[in-house]
């Protein structure tokens, strides 16, 4: 079985942390015995976009086909423009990108299936290679949060591009239960019968720690002996619950709490609000901005933790909620997305609506309060994970999806 990947998300020579959910996926289908390519279409912004901002410039720069963990990653270009302008377009853009490179890939390494992680502009995109290019080739897409919430509210035009996406592809996996309700709606249940949730997962390998990691674990937790450490990772993004928990955070303190300690790990996508934040209310030792670490450091912070937590406003099944649970922190989550799906209030971890300051503050009181209710949520996470949540059962779930799409029996 031969599949190819396209994705906007997959780590590269520009961001080493982008897509690490995707490359893990395509790692785990490899151990099941699926070939697996990749392809990741590079925004080619028109002039003098690089000039003006640093990001295109890098992009820029990446070169058209590179390697990753081994492993050739193809990087076509294709038009797109800031700020999601003209957005419905960019689908029909990036396939004429695209077409000539997965032509000739198709060639010399005829695939079977391209899994489009997107449905849209990447599932529409090879909607329309299929249509086109390889009419015996199955489609599957990946539908995550910014392809199901996030695309179609920019205008009617692109809920509609997102909807005949939907509708065209050969098979859809859903990472949340709350984006299948969502893609059922939109297509007016058309979907309905070539649909199917399945979650991502963790790497257990990756994310057990060896002696050396325990080593620095064990060196935080010392620098760090006398504060109660609660731990964030992801970008700094106002989407992410950063301005809600900074405002708890300075509650707490303010109402006595003063060994806590707060630390964002993760790229600042906020410009100076949280340093301006921080030195406006006397918390620069209490908010630590750690900045981006690589993604094999991530679980060194989440083992470290007190606890962890993700105020988000809105997620479809972020990837640290399996991280931080298999590696055994007491976490907190809000309820957006998938996450009620995988994890219940006060069994696996604290669950707290978005949004709310209040909720912040009584979930990490509570968590500080009881040790024991720390060590019972860690025991049942980490079990949990282990058990029904790892990129290896993800991966059979998947290649059983190629299987059927091949045989005809999707």
């Amino acid at each position: 079985m031969r599949v190819l990947f396209l994705t906007m998300w997959y780590p590269n020579a520009e961001n080493p942390v982008s897509g690490t959910f995707v490359h893990e996926q395509a790692q785990a289908l490899r151990e099941q015995g699926v070939e697996v390519r990749v392809m990741q279409p590079i925004p080619l912004a028109p002039f003098p976009l690089p000039l003006i901002k640093k990001s295109y410039r890098a992009l820029a720069d990446l070169p058209d086909q590179e390697q990753y963990a081994g492993q050739p990653v193809y990087h076509p270009r294709y038009l797109t423009l800031p700020a999601h302008c003209l957005y419905e377009r960019v689908g029909d853009w990036m396939f004429r990108g695209i077409r000539a490179q997965i032509a000739a890939l198709y060639k010399e390494w005829p695939f079977d299936v391209i899994h489009a992680h997107a449905t849209y502009p990447c599932g529409y995109a090879a909607n329309r290679c299929r249509d086109e290019l390889f009419p015996q080739v199955k489609v599957l897409h990946t539908i995550h949060r910014t392809c199901i919430i996030d695309a179609p509210s920019y205008n009617q035009a692109c809920f509609e591009k997102v909807a005949q996406s939907l509708e065209g592809a050969d098979a859809n996996v859903f990472v949340s239960r709350e984006g299948l309700e969502l893609g059922l709606e939109y297509t007016q249940g058309r979907i309905a019968a070539f649909c199917q949730y399945i979650a991502n997962g963790v790497n257990t390998d990756n994310f057990s720690l060896n002696e050396v990691e325990l080593e620095e674990v064990a060196a935080l937790k010392a620098a760090h002996a006398e504060t109660w450490n609660l731990v964030f990772v992801g970008y700094l993004k106002e989407v992410k619950g950063i301005k809600e928990l900074l405002a708890a955070t300075k509650h707490l303190v303010a109402a006595g709490r003063r060994n806590l300690r707060v630390f964002l790990v993760g790229g600042n996508h906020l410009g100076a609000y949280v340093d301006t934040y921080l030195a406006e209310h006397g918390l620069q030792d209490v908010v630590i901005r750690v900045g981006a670490v690589p993604h094999q450091k991530v679980k060194i912070w989440m083992r470290f933790a007190s606890a962890f937590i993700l105020p988000s406003h809105s997620e479809g099944t972020p990837t640290v909620l399996f991280e931080s649970l298999f590696v055994g922190a007491p976490s907190i989550f809000s309820k957006v997305g998938g996450v009620g799906d995988v994890v219940s209030d006060g069994q696996e971890a604290l669950l707290i609506p978005p949004r709310s300051v209040p909720a912040i503050e009584a979930a990490v009181a509570r968590l500080m309060d009881d040790p024991e209710l720390c060590q019972q949520l860690a025991a049942r996470g980490h079990e949990l994970i282990r058990s029904q949540y790892t990129w290896e059962i993800n991966a059979r779930a998947l290649a059983g999806c190629y299987q059927a799409l091949v045989d005809g029996r999707h």
